[in-house]
């Protein structure tokens, strides 16, 4: 499917203060925030892009939504501690709340995460079921490995002019000290033929960088 950058934007914004369980499935409003690396950045935009496809509108504040998706970093402990303070924040306006990342990947029984959803850093192309199912009040925990996911999913990019593109996942490093191979595990290549083709796909739709 061809990426889409920005409709889920200009789509029309449900009012946040109609009961998620009276509005039909993808007519809800989704807060979407990401911390950390080119990487996490990636996966949210990938995140959104299947949320928006589905008919899901983004918002810009968890104010207007009614669910949030927290897409979280865990390699320093400021974007860490950032990360649970907002998980905390939304829980307490009474958002359905959705984590993804490596922060619940590498500890999924870390404090500030009870009562949450859970998608894995390679179950992001999941994202849609996932939501559907909090919505509905269901907390669903996806942390199981598989492949990684596709690279042409559809993408809301945070930049229209800059595509990110994954070329591998996880590390072959050790580091006492990083809990990023803990969460994204050993490395993980994509294919060159898929890489080359999201390339020549994101120059086509006026990326250029």
């Amino acid at each position: 499917p061809k990426p889409k950058k920005t409709e889920g934007k200009d789509a029309a914004i449900t009012d946040p203060m109609a009961a998620a369980e009276d509005l039909p499935p993808g007519a809800h409003n989704i807060f979407v925030k990401t911390y950390g690396c080119s990487h996490n950045i990636s996966d949210g935009e990938y995140m959104a892009g299947l949320l928006s496809e589905y008919g899901f509108k983004m918002v810009d504040s968890m104010e207007e939504s009614h669910a949030c998706l927290l897409n979280s970093c865990t390699v320093k402990n400021p974007s860490q501690e950032k990360f649970i303070n907002q998980v905390a924040k939304a829980r307490g306006m009474g958002k359905p709340v959705i984590v993804s990342g490596c922060v619940p990947q590498g500890d999924r029984n870390l404090k500030g995460l009870e009562d949450v959803s859970i998608l894995g850093v390679t179950q992001i192309d999941r994202v849609v079921e996932v939501v559907e199912e909090a919505l509905k009040g269901h907390k669903v925990k996806l942390l199981a490995k598989k492949e990684l996911p596709m690279l042409d999913l559809p993408k809301i990019r945070k930049n229209e002019l800059v595509e990110i593109i994954p070329l591998s996942t996880g590390c072959l490093g050790s580091c006492t000290y990083c809990k990023t191979r803990h969460a994204r595990g050993k490395l993980g290549s994509y294919d060159p033929v898929a890489i080359i083709e999201r390339a020549r796909q994101a120059v086509s739709e006026g990326v250029m960088e």
